[in-house]
């Protein structure tokens, strides 16, 4: 009998992120749905930053523009003036965040709850907490074995074992964020933004990596030098063939989160693994930024005040001086459509480092 060999059909692209590479197979089976095949990351040693994207200065129209249904807090919509700055192209990584744990581990920063040296467990530097390992929270894609912070791997579509190193990171609370941006800017010898003593942010702005200012998040996802698009790829529409949210599950993962890899929205991947004949949009942001409508919401440097753009200064607004909770941009996986929306304003406390949706991406001041 003859053998009917099954026909291979290689469509693939290169997705990068941060010097790693997954390639989108389809195989064809006759007979049979067709399935994609994901190779896993190549997984990081030492810390390093992921893209940075130049924004260059000038003044944009900050807020909900006016045909946009939305809450009073994005009112009104005001002129703002930012300096040069870098962005990042993709949110920080579970990989990156592994690599900066094992970093800061290695120099005798982590500690556990009590002060001890640390063993396992919620992280905490300074005496905040910083991040969720897989031991102290299931949802987290982080663990810590044998003295070696780990990216862990989860079944997926079609029984596959998914790496999840080039996911965002989620678990992390703004003070995790911010210990990130400090120990990478210490690794790679620049000056780090933040003191860790009062968590506030040196004056003048340092060189090293920091969260980036809700304005700065806002003009990156949203302005294209003329108009400010309602979502972060360059869109007054979204979908899911333009961004993970909305339980979209695309990895088809058996529990949360239900993230995709940072980029996943370039044009070539599929929007559903489980139908891979339909692809995603390339849904960058006007800038070329990744990610700025879906996945995981993300960490801005500011307090929130529900009446801040009224009082905001019109030149690099950094925030009120005080407050109680901290300015959370960007929409969700688990996340409804209009919460995807590049005006929207949410806020969390600080502290929060529960949260299986919520991430960060890095800024600087070159």
């Amino acid at each position: 009998m003859k053998i009917n060999w099954d026909i291979v059909l290689l469509i693939a692209a290169l997705f990068s992120v941060i010097g790693t590479a997954t390639i989108y197979v389809r195989t064809q089976r006759a007979n049979d749905q067709a399935f994609p095949s994901i190779e896993a990351p190549e997984l990081l040693t030492e810390p390093q930053s992921g893209e940075m994207i130049p924004v260059p200065a000038g003044e944009f129209q900050m807020g909900r523009p006016s045909e946009e249904k939305g809450w009073i807090d994005a009112l009104p919509v005001h002129p703002v003036y930012l300096d040069h700055y870098l962005i990042g192209k993709y949110p920080v990584t579970n990989n990156e965040y592994a690599a900066i744990l094992n970093w800061a581990f290695s120099r005798g920063y982590l500690q556990d709850k009590r002060g001890n040296a640390y063993t396992g467990g919620v992280v905490y530097a300074y005496g905040r907490a910083v991040a969720e390992i897989q031991d102290s929270n299931k949802r987290s894609q982080i663990n810590f074995d044998d003295c070696d912070f780990v990216v862990c791997s989860r079944s997926g579509h079609g029984g596959q074992l998914f790496s999840m190193a080039d996911h965002p990171v989620v678990c992390v609370s703004w003070y995790g964020a911010v210990c990130y941006c400090n120990w990478l800017s210490e690794e790679q010898k620049l000056d780090p933004c933040y003191d860790t003593e009062t968590w506030e942010r040196y004056e003048t702005v340092r060189n090293g990596y920091r969260l980036p200012t809700e304005a700065e998040w806002e003009r990156a996802a949203a302005w294209d030098g003329e108009k400010h698009w309602i979502y972060g790829m360059t869109s007054d529409s979204v979908d899911h063939a333009k961004a993970n949210y909305g339980y979209a599950n695309p990895w088809g993962f058996a529990d949360e989160p239900c993230t995709t890899p940072v980029g996943w929205y370039d044009g070539v991947n599929p929007a559903q693994l489980r139908k891979p004949q339909k692809t995603t949009v390339d849904a960058r942001s006007p800038i070329g930024a990744y990610d700025m409508s879906g996945n995981v919401g993300e960490w801005c440097h500011d307090w929130y005040n529900e009446n801040y753009y009224v009082v905001s200064p019109g030149k690099n607004p950094s925030g009120p001086m005080l407050g109680d909770f901290k300015i959370l941009r960007g929409g969700f996986w688990n996340g409804y459509a209009g919460q995807c929306r590049t005006a929207l304003r949410r806020s969390y406390t600080p502290v929060n480092r529960k949260q299986h949706y919520v991430g960060f991406r890095l800024a600087r001041t070159p």
